[in-house]
């Protein structure tokens, strides 16, 4: 059976990235329309009169759009909702949108006689610098192709072989929990990283390290730290006051994360670029799994080094 998976999606600047992991996530096709609220045409017909409603579907104009998609795959469907919801930073976020699906009994039209089906063409890979290929040559002629097939080897172990069994617990937050409680949930696991946020559905949606939260809850005790211009003069007086109760949501970044099928080299790119000494692991729905922490890729490489150094040499 195919199921209509509906999107209204009212941040349209989110729109080119959806299609992208749609697509890289075998979502057949998509159809988008433009779309209005039914109470903001009410609203809009109120203050300027029947004739705004004929340009209310400009799509320079309107706000939403409405994507729709026929798929016949499960695995996909479920990718695809979890795709959304990630790109979307959780639908239960105000002014995000809506997702639902519709099964659909019957559909025509879906495989065309005469057309074969294309197949998605995949991005260039990323070219190595002329530096990094004279590195490799220099290690190559000095101390022979062993060596170079040893860091390749290192390079593309997957994330889920290291994680096993050796993964930290992670600290898991709402995007509506308080900042006094996200403190209490680090300072129980001291050596977490980071706290992760969590929407509704369980699915990362930002992370708070410790500088983060720290530097938010410590704006009423030493304001002048902040006030260096004009964006931290307007942090400080958001925070200092009593009746504002900030929420995880409200000082969250974006998630930086792995995926089990990561190789070892996408994990310490990550935490080298951010210049975090861990990440949480998510599954392929983006919820939390555990942490895996600079130290845990290090050892994977060095753990038993005297021995991997025999093997070298032999």
């Amino acid at each position: 059976m195919h199921t209509l998976l509906i999107v209204i999606l009212h941040d349209v600047d989110r729109l080119p990235e959806l299609l992208k992991v749609w697509r890289d996530a075998g979502v057949p096709g998509v159809t988008m329309l433009p779309s209005f609220g039914g109470f903001q045409a009410q609203a809009l017909v109120k203050r300027s009169g029947l004739s705004s409603v004929l340009g209310i579907f400009d799509q320079n104009k309107s706000g939403q759009r409405v994507l729709m998609s026929l798929i016949d795959d499960s695995e996909v469907l479920e990718v695809a909702i979890s795709e959304a919801d990630r790109v979307i930073k959780g639908f239960d976020r105000p002014n995000s949108g809506i997702l639902f699906v519709v099964p659909v009994d019957k559909a025509l039209g879906l495989k065309k006689w005469g057309r074969p089906e294309g197949e998605v063409p995949k991005e260039e890979e990323e070219k190595e610098s002329n530096l990094m290929k004279w590195f490799r040559q220099d290690i190559k002629d000095t101390y022979g192709k062993a060596m170079i097939d040893n860091w390749q080897a290192q390079r593309e172990l997957k994330v889920e072989n290291i994680f096993i069994n050796k993964g930290k617990q992670p600290v898991v937050v709402s995007v509506d929990t308080s900042l006094q409680d996200v403190m209490k949930a680090l300072l129980s696991a001291p050596d977490a990283p980071m706290a992760c946020v969590v929407n509704n559905e369980g699915r990362l949606m930002g992370v708070i390290s410790p500088s983060d939260l720290t530097d938010v809850m410590m704006i009423p005790v030493v304001p002048e730290a902040f006030i260096n211009d004009p964006p931290g003069y307007e942090k400080a007086l958001k925070y200092v006051d009593p009746k504002n109760v900030p929420l995880a949501a409200d000082v969250m970044n974006d998630p930086v994360f792995v995926q089990l099928g990561d190789t070892l080299q996408d994990a310490f790119e990550k935490m080298h670029l951010h210049g975090f000494s861990g990440l949480p692991v998510v599954d392929k729905h983006y919820r939390v799994q555990g942490y895996l922490s600079l130290l845990q890729i290090v050892d994977a490489c060095f753990g038993d080094y005297d021995k991997k150094r025999e093997s070298q040499n032999s």
